[in-house]
């Protein structure tokens, strides 16, 4: 493990599916596994790079609100939409109070 990561309270440990394939237009259901997504103020999107600094606006994120979120895992939807970046491996991004906290590789626009 790296040493140039400050301490967070939201990790991202995998994403289940390891690889998301989401195609555009169509809402593509995946899960965080990880730790403290039970913490309210949870924001999730995709990122081009593992800061989270890089956000692909074209595609939307949201936390699947009917269900309950444990504190291990996390179920969100991903819609990728028109001028998203397509066949790159992409990052998906959590932040916790507006604060960057972890991302995880493994997300495609296909």
């Amino acid at each position: 493990m790296s040493d140039d990561k400050p301490e967070v309270e939201v990790k991202i440990d995998s994403l289940d599916p390891d690889d998301v394939a989401a195609p555009l237009r169509v809402d593509t259901p995946f899960r965080l596994i990880g730790h403290g997504f039970s913490k309210k103020k949870i924001k999730v999107y995709i990122s081009t790079d593992e800061y989270g600094g890089d956000k692909v606006s074209e595609v939307k994120v949201s936390i699947e609100g009917h269900t309950t979120s444990t504190d291990e895992f996390l179920k969100v939807i991903a819609r990728p939409e028109i001028g998203a970046p397509m066949g790159r491996v992409l990052w998906v991004a959590i932040k916790l109070n507006g604060k960057f906290q972890d991302a995880r590789e493994g997300f495609k626009v296909v």
